[in-house]
């Protein structure tokens, strides 16, 4: 190299040379890599719109009626879902338990079940 010259770091990877990336770059690549992540703002602007129609009616609902327009989305802040509601009531876990007792009573719609053949359609 001759002083006074300067390279870009392309014309440096050209010639060999282990270049770290600016700042800038890994900046500009991290962008391009998470851009596809990134939800639309036309999805999030309608999304913000849905919510304070919701919140609009449901202030008009308490000032006309004096009670809340009723359950919200499922999922949505302080509403759980019904998976959520399932395990905190403890049913989830016993639902296996009750497919084997049945399927050890051996009937099957009426009709008894022969031991190792199934249901013959």
């Amino acid at each position: 190299m001759r002083s006074g010259q300067v390279f870009t770091n392309e014309q440096l990877k050209q010639q060999g040379h282990d270049v770290q990336p600016s700042w800038t770059e890994r900046l500009k690549e991290w962008v391009q890599d998470n851009h596809a992540q990134q939800p639309a703002l036309g999805a999030e602007l309608k999304a913000m719109g849905r919510e304070a129609t919701k919140d609009v009616r449901n202030t008009i609902h308490k000032v006309f009626f004096g009670q809340a327009e009723g359950s919200g989305e499922p999922g949505a802040p302080l509403n759980s879902t019904q998976a959520e509601i399932s395990q905190d009531r403890g049913l989830v876990g016993g639902y296996q338990a009750m497919l084997d007792s049945y399927a050890s009573q051996g009937s099957v719609h009426g009709h008894e079940q022969e031991q190792g053949q199934g249901i013959e359609r």
